[in-house]
């Protein structure tokens, strides 16, 4: 390794020019990964083998990188592993001198692992790279990844792998056009070649005034001593200007002192105002002070409203506190049980890690489960709490039931009686998806009501 980085420092004192990147270009890579493992794996560190990448341009910044790798490695109890990652990401490259651009890369990440182990993880992977110009085509490509696959198949905690890939790139397809001072007139033909950045510029590159500020070039401003502030026309001559700022130019303007803010009609005269700001104007408004953001009928006065969004207005709510996007009765409360179902898994209701401590997002969503409980007094519910496979079953099961219980007591505070609300924890039992998949783990960690009447 350290006989690669001094090369790459003298191949860097020589390069001829950077290699410019442009939209549609191709770019083939070769290039060896060195490998560091999670700790959790107990994969031996530092193991390098072949990879590719292939990518594709979609703008001069922008590319889709696609990357694989083969890496042997050694395993717990001389166990031989085939480490082979497979990476797709958004790879954003700034120049950053000549010869030099960084690359940035996110995406994601599928792993094997083969041989003597069988395990398969996916993840998000992020990278950061330099680019080293050899040339139109060639170019050192070094990129650092780190990739990060959370709930594991080992059944570890989240492992996070990384390595270096040194290697060559080549890039294939459009070429760029040299110009240096970014005028937008190539080098070749550029007779102005340091031209200030920002400035118009003719079809040789060399800068076109604007003495005036006018926004019209010298070279056809009709009236090149136009005053400051004055809008102007094609030619650079003031156009007739507004005093009152009504937006009616003053050729044309039959009430020129409107006062500042007031709509006009096509004259420049005042409209009706809107005293309140509810949309109606104050010559048909019979409720000239209605509050703020108020919704009103067509006589300027408040619509009932409805404080939840649920769509029933607060004069008929029974839940005044319905958590957005929940279905609910003609009064306003969530549908804890649809006809003919007696369960209802409370999505989004969530614990601190191995906790039973409730989130702050799952408060909100019990809120509203409470207010339909209580409109609803004769609903009588269990309370049922459930775990996916990972770890021993006799802590999923005392897990899952203070979970339940959790949510039981929570549901007592807000005023729902406790006679009728019972709390089960069922652990691991009870699965609604594959434990295998992170998905399904994640289905299967879940609360529950069943209704028992």
């Amino acid at each position: 390794m350290r006989r690669f980085v001094l090369v790459l420092l003298a191949t860097v004192a020589v390069v001829s020019k950077a290699t410019a990147q442009r939209a549609g270009q191709v770019e083939f890579g070769l290039f060896p990964q060195v490998s560091y493992f999670d700790r959790s794996l107990g994969i031996s560190q530092g193991r390098a083998g072949p990879g590719a990448r292939l990518g594709i341009f979609l703008s001069d910044h922008l590319a889709v990188d696609a990357e694989g790798a083969y890496v042997p490695a050694d395993g717990r109890f001389g166990t031989d592993v085939s480490y082979i990652p497979f990476r797709a990401k958004l790879a954003l490259n700034v120049p950053a001198g000549e010869h030099v651009g960084l690359i940035f890369g996110a995406g994601y990440v599928h792993t094997l692992y083969r041989k003597d182990y069988d395990l398969s993880d996916a993840g998000a992977t992020g990278s950061v790279g330099l680019r080293l110009g050899l040339g139109d085509v060639t170019s050192i490509r070094i990129d650092t990844y780190l990739d990060y696959i959370p709930s594991p198949e080992n059944g570890a905690s989240d492992n996070i792998n990384w390595g270096i890939q040194p290697g060559l790139s080549f890039l294939l397809g459009k070429r760029g056009v040299r110009d240096r001072d970014g005028d937008g007139v190539p080098d070749a033909v550029d007779e102005c070649k340091n031209t200030p950045a920002g400035d118009k510029v003719d079809a040789k590159g060399c800068t076109i005034r604007d003495s005036d500020g006018d926004g019209v070039l010298d070279d056809i401003d009709q009236c090149p001593d136009t005053p400051a502030g004055d809008k102007v026309d094609a030619s650079g001559c003031s156009l007739p200007k507004d005093a009152d700022g009504d937006g009616v130019l003053d050729n044309v303007d039959q009430c020129p002192d409107t006062p500042a803010g007031d709509k006009v009609d096509a004259k420049g005269c005042s409209l009706p105002k809107d005293g309140d700001g509810d949309g109606v104007l104050d010559n048909v408004d019979k409720c000239r002070d209605t509050p703020a953001g108020d919704k009103v009928d067509a006589s300027g006065c408040s619509l009932p409203k409805d404080s939840d969004g649920d769509g029933v207005t607060d004069d008929k709510d029974r839940c005044p506190s319905t958590p957005a996007g929940v279905k609910v009765d003609d009064e306003g409360c969530q549908v804890l049980f649809e006809a003919g179902k007696k369960a209802l898994i409370l999505e989004g209701v969530n614990f601190e890690t191995g906790k039973a401590d409730l989130t702050p997002e799952s408060r909100t969503i019990l809120d509203g489960v409470g207010e339909s409980l209580v409109a609803n007094e004769e609903i009588r519910v269990q309370v049922g709490g459930h775990t996916d496979s990972r770890g021993s079953a006799a802590l999923n099961k005392r897990l899952s039931a203070a979970r339940a219980e959790s949510v039981r007591q929570y549901l007592i505070s807000k005023g729902v009686a406790a006679d009728r609300l019972t709390a089960a924890g069922f652990g691991p039992s009870k699965p609604v998806a594959s434990n295998k998949t992170a998905a399904g783990r994640a289905q299967n960690r879940r609360v529950e009501l069943t209704r028992l009447n």
